[in-house]
């Protein structure tokens, strides 16, 4: 980019104000039934329930948690919800919620001494009424289509088809836990529910804020008889199994042109940025890549394993994978071919750390990948506590049936990205996943549609990365005639997407962004796909011998490229926050000329939000662009803020009721008013705003709702708009301003010009919008606010989280087509002088 520029970090220019939403909260809007009929059929299927439940402890077992109590399901009406909140208090506790065939089913746990609050809703319903004639607790018992017994597929929160069968086969599960205030800790009872039914117990375990989770290889058969023992069973889900990623210049060329390369890179001894990769192992030997890391700078999961694998052209039958060294080649130095082809020097201010999380051989143990992931990624910090680190992932685990919903790999991968516990917040860059099954005869778009993207790759915290491909020229003689499956610019074929999830309303947009991942060429008779090496991409071996280039492709490459966009941002701003190197490379990112005309042929076939939607869980927000994301310049501005508020606060007055939103931080920018005025009024200029954030999870599956978010919070932001003034942008937002305002009569000014909206930009933990119009417009839009909506955190008062503070990177930018015009000194301008005036 010319005239490069750095960003303008601003920092005091906040200001804080008591917040409360003026959005209003909705009715149950739950439909009055026949009253007679439903409470009389609920009560007598809860009685038979506890009859059944009874028959079948004829000798009941000893517990092993002290309390004891009865798992019932409530099963929902169609298409509608279940009121979570009052199946969850001092009478019912929620264990999770699931969603079968369009209705919520709940399994709850009664306590023995609370087995008539349940009968005694049901006669309230029957013979009180409330306001406005409606029955006593009508919300709730009409919400309920049936109430039966809990069996163990009850707890199982995964797709039904993959329970495990048949009931004697012995397999791993995932068996969460609540954690309790009683005698014995989750991981006591864990130990002594294993040894009662006989059962394996792994050595990995994982601990969230209320739930523990551990891995337990039994029988179905075995399993069921857990309800009765123990009262803090939450969920059973599928233990993940991740595969092993699956992998014409002689031999004496390649080492010679490896040899030149090697010879001009040079590394800045003093850095301490680093991109970890996570993966197979990175042969630290290899003449190029031992120019960026050593065997100081490795781990392993396992101490045992071999930090790298070596190849041995003498024994076929070695285990030799080299993923991870193919990912640290890409990582250090982008698209091989084009070092190699350079003359210069090659300076670089990162290292490359290596952590392996997959065996040498075969697969690992059904293990908890978060764990693994987590615990590889420790012993690197012990060792180099003073690095700033780009974690890079590209293992995946088939997506199964999660469907975008999270996963205890996902989980902890957001939980160690927050930070809570070291107050250390972390960036993770996770590849999406590829599509091993092309069918040549399908259009690559819609394949892409139908393969979800992978865990943990729907981790919020994370960057997602997807791929797409500039790769259509064929010059490889084996393959004349052959053509490229995909068009330039467009979404790779083996991409995956989070079109078809499940999960959607609450889920996040990924990919976030998409970046080169090779082509696939199609042949003549279009009847057949090649991953051809002439549209891949170029990068290192694990080899020390033979051949020491090898081709990559689709998201694991993408995501490489990322994660070295992401260190340089790093090196180049080592005060911004990883939060802040988040929101950068989606801030630069763009769709290009082809993801736009698939945009409009979408808005035919499709409302304009349904085909926005589609596009973000395709391809993201695009295309990274790293001179954009690393310097303005005179005509493209941008400006950086690194803040916190509390979004959440409890009245002192109160014992008890939930915390309620707090405060909102209210921004008037140091904005180019005059020199935007002097522009003509028919140039159309650019405003991009990016909100990026890290949440605490919740990963328990019992609805995703209010209390039982997945988020511990979320943000929002909003701009003023053209001939707004800014008493009526407040008091639009804030309830509190608003009635302060007495005059105030709705929203004022001009809402459009957004590409997505208010509506649309609100998934995830990371939202960006570009507004586009006249610079008189513009010139109008110099204020913006960021504010809190509800998460667990809101709704969990005993937790105590309500009282945290909570980081956050908002970066604007504007940008004027006319590359002559300096708006960057403008605004510089206006900062050095408000910082006088404040001296």
């Amino acid at each position: 980019m010319a005239n490069q520029k750095p960003h303008l970090l601003l920092s005091g220019i906040g200001r804080n104000e008591d917040f409360q939403s003026r959005n209003q909260a909705r009715g149950s809007g739950v439909p009055l039934r026949d009253r007679h009929t439903h409470g009389i059929a609920l009560k007598q299927q809860y009685t038979d329930a506890l009859a059944r439940h009874q028959a079948r402890q004829s000798e009941p077992p000893i517990p092993i948690t002290e309390e004891t109590g009865i798992y019932v399901e409530i099963v929902g009406f169609a298409d509608a919800e279940l009121p979570l909140d009052k199946l969850d208090n001092r009478a019912f506790e929620l264990r999770s919620c699931r969603k079968v065939d369009g209705r919520e089913i709940a399994t709850v746990f009664i306590p023995d001494p609370k087995r008539d609050a349940f009968q005694k809703k049901v006669h309230e319903y029957l013979n009180k009424d409330r306001a406005k004639g409606k029955p006593a607790n009508q919300a709730l018992i009409d919400s309920i289509a049936e109430i039966k017994l809990a069996d163990l597929r009850s707890f199982w929160t995964d797709a039904q088809e993959l329970f495990p069968e048949p009931a004697d086969q012995s397999v791993w599960w995932e068996l969460w836990l609540k954690k309790r205030a009683t005698d014995l800790s989750a991981k006591e009872v864990a130990e002594q529910l294993a040894e009662r039914l006989n059962a394996e117990l792994s050595s990995t375990s994982l601990s969230f804020f209320d739930s523990f989770v551990i891995l337990i290889k039994a029988s179905a058969k075995q399993l069921e008889s857990a309800p009765e023992l123990i009262a803090n069973l939450e969920e059973l889900r599928r233990a993940k199994q991740t595969p092993n990623a699956f992998i014409a210049m002689p031999a004496k060329e390649q080492h010679e042109w490896a040899n030149e390369l090697a010879e001009r890179i040079r590394v800045d001894e003093s850095t301490t940025t680093a991109i970890t990769v996570l993966d197979t192992g990175v042969n630290y030997y290899h003449p190029v890549l031992r120019q960026v890391t050593t065997q100081q700078l490795a781990q392993a999961w396992e101490p045992s394993w071999p930090l790298y694998d070596n190849y041995q052209p003498t024994y076929s039958l070695a285990s030799y994978n080299d993923h991870g060294s193919r990912q640290a080649g890409l990582a250090a130095l982008g698209e091989l071919d084009k070092s190699l082809l350079a003359t210069h020097e090659i300076w670089l201010a990162y290292r490359i750390e290596s952590g392996r999380i997959l065996p040498p051989a075969g697969q690992n143990d059904p293990e908890l990948y978060g764990a693994i992931t987590v615990g590889t990624a420790a012993k690197l910090e012990i060792n180099n506590p003073e690095f700033s680190r780009v974690y890079s992932l590209a293992i995946t685990s088939p997506a199964d049936s999660i469907s975008g919903q999270p996963s205890s790999w996902s989980a902890e991968i957001d939980q160690f990205a927050f930070g809570l516990e070291d107050d250390l917040q972390r960036l993770f860059v996770i590849s999406a996943g590829n599509n091993h099954t092309l069918c040549a005869t399908v259009d690559y778009w819609d394949q892409v549609h139908l393969a979800d993207i992978e865990d943990p790759a729907q981790a919020w915290n994370a960057l997602t990365v997807g791929a797409y491909t500039e790769k259509t020229i064929n010059d490889d003689p084996s393959f004349a005639g052959w053509a490229p499956f995909a068009h330039p610019g467009d979404i790779a074929p083996a991409s995956r997407s989070s079109v078809n999830w499940g999960w959607k309303q609450q889920a996040p947009y990924k990919p976030d962004v998409v970046a080169e991942g090779g082509n696939r060429l199609l042949s003549p008779d279009g009847t057949e796909v090649s991953d051809a090496d002439v549209v891949s991409l170029l990068t290192t071996s694990g080899r020390t011998s033979g051949l020491l280039f090898e081709m990559t492709k689709d998201t694991s490459a993408a995501c490489a490229l990322v994660s070295r966009q992401s260190a340089l941002l790093m090196t180049e701003y080592p005060d911004y926050w990883p939060e802040t190197i988040r929101g950068l490379i989606v801030h630069s990112a763009e769709w290009t000329p082809r993801m736009w005309q698939r945009f409009g042929l979408l808005q035919k076939s499709q409302s304009p939000s349904n085909a926005a939607k589609t596009m973000l869980r395709c391809v993201g927000y695009g295309v990274p662009s790293l001179a954009r994301a690393r310097y303005s310049a005179n005509h493209a501005l941008t400006l950086i803020i690194q803040d916190t508020l509390q979004p959440f606060i409890k009245s002192a007055d109160k014992a008890s009721g939930d915390p309620r939103l707090n405060e909102m931080q209210l921004y008037q920018l140091p904005w180019p008013v005059e020199e935007l005025r002097k522009l003509p009024p028919e140039l159309d200029i650019k405003l991009r705003v990016t909100l990026s954030y890290f949440i605490e999870p919740n990963p328990g599956r019992r609805g995703y709702r209010q209390r039982y978010s997945y988020q511990s919070h979320g943000l929002r932001f909003n701009v003023i708009r053209p001939g707004q003034t800014l008493e009526n942008f407040r008091a639009a937002i804030n309830r509190v301003a608003n009635d302060a305002t007495e005059d105030y009569q709705g929203v004022e000014g001009d809402g459009s010009g957004w590409l997505l909206g208010s509506r649309i930009r609100t998934r995830g933990s990371l939202h960006s919008d570009t507004w586009t119009g006249p610079a008189a417009d513009l010139a109008d839009m110099h204020a913006l606010v960021v504010y809190p909506v509800g998460g667990w955190w809101k709704y969990r008062a005993g937790e105590e989280r309500w009282q945290n503070r909570v980081r956050f990177s908002l970066i604007v930018s504007i940008d004027v087509p006319d590359s002559e015009v300096d708006i960057y000194s403008e605004v510089e301008s206006l900062i050095e002088t408000d910082i006088s005036v404040e001296t």
